[in-house]
């Protein structure tokens, strides 16, 4: 099963690394924070959750922002 105090971690850790830019691409974020896809996926789950996070399409494809 999941462990949600890793999720929790992982998407402060997320949280975190986004002050950086504007916002940022999938791949983006899975090189900055070396998490692996699911775990990336997850805290991406935890912090929409939260209302800590949203979500856009553009050319390139799905971005993430801070809110």
């Amino acid at each position: 099963m999941f462990n949600m105090e890793i999720i929790k971690e992982n998407s402060r850790k997320v949280y975190d690394l986004m002050k950086q830019m504007c916002h940022y691409t999938f791949k983006e974020l899975e090189q900055v924070t070396f998490l692996e896809s699911t775990e990336l996926c997850l805290a991406l789950i935890e912090l929409r959750r939260e209302g800590k996070l949203e979500y856009g399409k553009n050319e390139i494809g799905v971005y993430y922002v801070r809110t």
